[in-house]
Order: C-alpha cells, then structure tokens, then sequence
C-alpha cells in the first residue's frame, strides 16, 4: 500500500512541476495572443452610401481581380466565395491591414505605390465582390441590398483607403 501511495505522491509532484515549467514558458505568448489591441486599420473614417464608380484610363486594361471579377468603367459586380483568398502575399514593401465592416473583414495589403488584395471574410449571408484595375481596388461585402465597401486608390498618391456602409 505504501508503495502505491509513494508512487501517487511522486507523479502528482512530477505532473505539477511539468505543468508549472510549461505554464512559465508559454504564459508571456499566451496573455500576448489574448490581449490584442485595436487593429491599425480601425482609425478609418467610416463613410455613409455606396463608393464612387472610379474613373478609368482607356489606355490601360483592368487585370483581373484574385477571385476572377474584371473591372470596367461600371463594374458588374461578380460574387465570389465566401472564404478567404489563397493569393495571401503582400509585396515586399506592403504593411498587411485588416478593416473590419458591419459585414464581415477586408484584408489588405498596403504598399509605398499600390494596395493588393488578400481576403474578405463576409459575415453570413453577405457575399464578397472585388474589383481590380490600375490605380484602384474595391472589395464589397454585400447581401444585395446592404453591405460595406472597402475602396483603395493609389493613381499617382501614396494608397488611400476608404470604408463604406450602406
């Protein structure tokens, strides 16, 4: 009996002891990951009504947008799935910036000459549309009738970002 007693007493000090060397080395990554601030995105200005259609050179062609909408001059919004985009790559110089909308999150990579799209997180029911063009992007998150837009424009400027709720 003592020996089964002494064996109890000996991993339940063990166990404790491995549970305290663990709790010292994670416990600083673990207050870290729970205590985030505000994102450095959420100082935006947030606007009422849909963006602007933006103007579009005629010499340049819009490329296509990561989730395969094209932009024109009047876009025809195309939706797209509702997970986040694979093409998650900021360029080299990019500060990578999530803007969180009544519908859902716009991820963006922001650059010294050009913002990229990373992905849109839409909230249920809300579907995310892109547009791509030289010069500008534009992610909606939208169930049809009301969603938010994510509008950045860089034509000869530094990339400018503006929220919509509509």
């Amino acid at each position: 009996m003592r020996v089964r007693v002494g064996f109890a007493a000996v991993w339940v000090a063990t166990t404790a002891a491995g549970v305290a060397i663990s709790w010292a080395g994670v416990s600083d990554a673990v207050r870290g990951a729970a205590a985030t601030g505000p994102e450095p995105a959420a100082d935006v200005p947030v606007l009422r009504g849909r963006p602007p259609v933006p103007s579009q050179s005629p010499t340049r062609s819009p490329s296509p947008s990561p989730t395969g909408a094209r932009a024109s001059v009047r876009p025809s919004p195309r939706p797209a799935t509702g997970t986040p985009s694979p093409r998650a790559t900021p360029p080299p110089d990019g500060q990578v910036r999530t803007y969180t909308v009544r519908s859902g999150r716009v991820t963006l990579s922001i650059g010294r000459s050009s913002a990229r799209f990373v992905s849109a997180t839409p909230d249920s029911g809300f579907q995310a549309r892109t547009w791509n063009a030289a010069g500008w992007l534009r992610v909606d998150l939208t169930d049809g009738r009301h969603g938010s837009a994510v509008f950045a424009t860089w034509n000869g400027h530094a990339p400018v970002v503006q929220v919509y709720e509509y």
